[in-house]
């Protein structure tokens, strides 16, 4: 900074001895080569230090597949939806790989614009907005899906090394050498860590469970459900309707119709058709008695998409969930009901309900105060779990009621106000086992809102459910292991049950369908100083936490061109 005009003049200096000469006082050529010198340094310096940046602290890694989508995407295609404006990704599958056996992205896809062999292939596949169901036009003449653009899959940073100086967290986005890819211990891969050293780990309904170190693998009991932090669960949450994409009427095989309906009792005003005045806005106006509104479970999936209101079926998946692809849906039960709240007069409840299996969970909100409620299976009578003052104005209060990884909370405004603790409510690993082995579906949750003498309205309403892990497939055939369910499965328990020794880590894909994960590695790792079994990532494999996705999925705009485009909107810290 230059602050010579702020301060006092320095004294003369004696004649004998010269002040160097001001930048602007040296020759124009000498001034020059200066310049020039400057610069060289100052770029040699830069690279120098992005070299040991890029080599001791943080390193950047593109994501190849699709097996932590949503979370973080490969290479895919974008849309939004015709009718309710929905954005969502499907994957890409490309169908030519290069001499080495990398997969060739083209700038588009379409019926003509990939070769298999000599002849041209089809990459075009049905595809149906996870929100409203819609299915986007592919035949002329509107082809909206025969031939649209392929982006790449998003860049990351990686911090290197942070697990020399810390352990890795369970739920830590981390990338390692694969154990199972071709060549061996040559690709970096990128998964969820769920198990840590010395634990055991199974899959049950969808969740993770764990022994901890010490206790007995073979007793189902031992096993404890492994709840995910909030900002984890944020980034796994799944889009069953969201009514701020609310449809604007466009012709379908089947009409679209509003899954929010009236079930009993007067007070609320929804629009059920595909227009409206006011159709993100359920009102409610009743100073006597009240009335509920459910989800229909029926109703949402429409047009014959091959989607369940409340099963882990996911759009990004279009390829491995048509017919013929051998995937069945799972019923999810983990939901999130998410509103803003205004009320302008009244002082009777607000009442939330979600059920999960034989329990249903109630959230009452007054002005003053909210309380937990649960009543169990065949039960006629509400246990209190929890209560708090609350107070509630005239402004929007932003409502959230989960119940996920058998934990019931209620927020409000971000902030946690009530919520279950594991002796109100836990999991029955033992009655889960069996319904496995029976193959028992477990029912369809169910999802209410009531209000009673109030004037109210709420907007901006959704409902999420929670990522939902695969546990009954089968191992890659690679060895003689290959006939065996995945690890972790509780298939004929406790053979498949994931023992992890010291410096052992079990890891799985978001997008549990398509990952290629520890579930389903059949080769153990053999290398001259060490031996580790299959379906494990050591401990020197690991080479660190993602933590930044810094250039979203790029756009080609050329086949031969680079991903130059990055969606800025979506850079984001990894959760």
């Amino acid at each position: 900074m230059d602050d010579r005009s702020s301060a006092a003049p320095p004294p003369t200096a004696p004649a004998s001895v010269q002040p160097p000469r001001s930048h602007q006082q040296q020759p124009a050529a000498h001034r020059d080569e200066s310049n020039i010198k400057d610069t060289v340094e100052s770029i040699l310096v830069a690279f120098i230090l992005a070299f040991i940046f890029r080599a001791f602290i943080v390193e950047a890694f593109v994501i190849p597949t699709g097996s932590m989508a949503p979370t973080l995407l490969g290479a895919h295609l974008r849309w939004d939806c015709n009718d309710c404006g929905y954005h969502f990704a499907t994957n890409y599958s490309a169908r030519q790989h290069d001499a080495d056996g990398n997969p060739i992205i083209p700038a588009r896809s379409g019926p003509y614009m990939e070769r298999r062999g000599s002849k041209p292939t089809n990459n075009v596949h049905d595809i149906y907005c996870p929100n409203c169901g819609y299915q986007v036009p592919n035949q002329l003449p509107n082809p909206q899906a025969t031939n649209v653009p392929v982006h790449y899959g998003d860049r990351i940073l990686v911090l290197k090394y942070l697990y020399l100086f810390e352990d890795p967290h369970r739920w830590d986005v981390v990338v390692f050498k694969s154990p199972y890819d071709v060549p061996k211990y040559a690709q970096n891969y990128i998964k969820r860590l769920v198990g840590k050293p010395n634990e055991s780990v199974v899959i049950l309904d969808g969740d993770v469970y764990v022994a901890p170190p010490g206790a007995d693998p073979k007793d189902i009991t031992q096993f404890q459900i492994q709840s995910k932090p909030r900002h984890v669960q944020e980034a796994l949450w799944r889009v069953i309707y969201d009514n701020d994409h609310h449809p604007r009427g466009l012709t379908r095989d089947v009409a679209w119709k509003q899954p929010w309906t009236v079930r009993d009792g007067s007070g609320w005003q929804i629009e059920s058709g595909n227009v409206g005045p006011e159709p993100r806005t359920f009102a409610f106006d009743n100073a006597d008695s009240g009335g509920t509104i459910s989800f229909d479970r029926a109703s949402s999936g429409s047009d014959g998409r091959p989607t369940y209101p409340f099963s882990d079926w996911l759009a990004y998946d279009v390829e491995n969930q048509g017919p013929g692809s051998g995937w069945s849906p799972h019923v999810v039960g983990d939901l999130m009901l998410k509103f803003d709240y205004t009320r302008t007069a009244g002082d009777g409840p607000l009442r939330l309900r979600l059920s999960k299996g034989g329990d249903t969970f109630i959230a009452e909100l007054t002005p003053t105060a909210a309380r937990l409620l649960k009543r169990g299976a065949g039960e006629t009578t509400e246990t209190e779990l929890a209560a708090a003052t609350l107070s509630l104005g005239r402004r929007p209060s932003r409502i959230e009621f989960q119940n996920v990884d058998y934990r019931v909370s209620l927020y409000v405004n971000g902030d946690e106000l009530l919520a279950t603790t594991p002796e109100q409510y836990r999991p029955d690993p033992q009655r889960l086992l069996a319904e496995f082995d029976q193959r028992n579906a477990p029912p369809l949750p169910a999802v209410e809102i009531t209000a009673e003498r109030q004037t109210s309205s709420i907007e901006h309403v959704s409902l999420w459910r929670d990522v939902y892990y695969l546990n009954d497939g089968r191992r890659t055939p690679t060895s003689e292991r290959s006939s065996k369910p995945f690890w972790a499965s509780p298939a004929a328990f406790p053979e498949n049950v994931m023992p992890l020794g010291s410096g052992e880590y079990f890891v799985l894909g978001d997008n549990s369908l398509m990952s290629l994960d520890a579930r389903g590695w059949a080769d153990d790792i053999d290398l001259p100083d060490f031996h580790v079994e299959s379906g494990r990532v050591p401990e020197r494999f690991m080479l660190g936490k993602a933590f930044f996705v810094y250039w979203p999925a790029g756009y080609k705009p050329f086949n031969f061109a680079p991903a130059i485009a990055p969606n800025f909107g979506d850079m984001r810290f990894i959760r």
